[in-house]
């Protein structure tokens, strides 16, 4: 088959609240194959779900979705899992041939350029500024069903070396979240009234507030802000109180391996996140080719000659 025979797309879009860094995506008119690294693929097919497993017609008029039909990779070709005996097969396996013929020439392209310009943001109680973005979405048409309406900083809890001292003082129980419990209820206090507001990223930063009925809950603020009006980190940095600004800087340089993935940071700003993620050496040699741009090629060289030497380590124990 010649790709340039059948209609696709290449985009990246951020997986986020909380922030796990960006996905690429490579899609169809009838599927899908999406990576968190580049390099591992999973195979989306657009098809009806069967509703009756004996096959009897369903009352219900059957909606499209995106069925998982397997992954891919270079090394591995296409790995197809279980599925239903009563979808099109045939005609899945042909679309899934149709995406893997796609990426074995598109996939060494990554990262693709960002699509999401939709933003979803927790607004400061007292300016109404973005303080932390919640969402985002390629189509403003179709906002996602389900937002969390609070923010989240991570799945698990995250090192912060600030707070351990702040323990260490007040001789404090141990915590396995406390940091995490710390930082999103610092973020909540200061956006006590939950305000949000959906904005529309231009290319230049700039960001034009959109008046949705979509919208849970609105503020008052309306018009275009600024780039510099919208943390580049997706957190706002600035606190009041040593303590806050302190946990915020080290849950950024805990997640800097990810933030290297967003694309249109300043090179100061990419070089400090470098410096900070060469401590993660095996997140690192796992998201690299994510990165649109190396400012210091030699630490990100060696934070990939560690992790090897530490998968390396890792083999020889077993």
């Amino acid at each position: 088959m010649n790709k340039d025979s059948v209609s696709f797309s290449c985009y990246s879009i951020r997986r986020l609240n909380p922030f796990l860094g960006v996905l690429q995506i490579v899609a169809t008119e009838g599927s899908r194959a999406i990576s968190p690294d580049g390099i591992d693929w999973e195979i989306q097919i657009l098809a009806e779900r069967p509703h009756d497993t004996w096959g009897a017609p369903s009352p219900v008029k059957r909606k499209h979705q995106f069925l998982r039909f397997g992954s891919w990779n270079r090394a591995d070709g296409l790995s197809r899992v279980p599925a239903n005996p009563l979808l099109d097969l045939t005609r899945m396996l042909n679309e899934a041939n149709r995406i893997v013929e796609i990426l074995c020439l598109e996939s060494t392209r990554t990262p693709f350029l960002l699509k999401d310009r939709f933003e979803l943001w927790l607004l400061d109680d007292h300016d109404q500024t973005p303080l932390a973005l919640l969402a985002s979405t390629t189509d403003i048409r179709n906002i996602p069903s389900l937002i969390e309406t609070e923010w989240v900083c991570s799945k698990n809890e995250f090192p912060s070396i600030h707070m351990e001292r702040q323990k260490e003082i007040r001789s404090e129980p141990t915590n396995p979240l406390a940091n995490k419990r710390y930082l999103e209820k610092t973020v909540k206090q200061r956006s006590r009234r939950g305000l949000q507001r959906w904005y529309k990223r231009s290319v230049d930063g700039c960001g034009e507030a959109l008046p949705l009925e979509a919208e849970m809950k609105s503020a008052s603020r309306t018009g275009q802000l600024p780039a510099d009006a919208f943390p580049l980190l997706l957190l706002n940095p600035c606190w009041d109180g040593s303590l806050p600004a302190a946990v915020v800087a080290d849950y950024h340089a805990w997640l800097s391996p990810y933030l290297l993935a967003l694309q249109n940071l300043p090179d100061e700003l990419r070089s400090t996140l470098e410096q900070q993620a060469s401590k993660q050496s095996l997140v690192v040699d796992t998201y690299w080719r994510l990165y649109p741009k190396i400012i210091n090629k030699q630490i990100i060289d060696a934070a990939r000659v560690e992790a090897l030497l530490r998968q390396s380590h890792k083999e020889i124990k077993r």
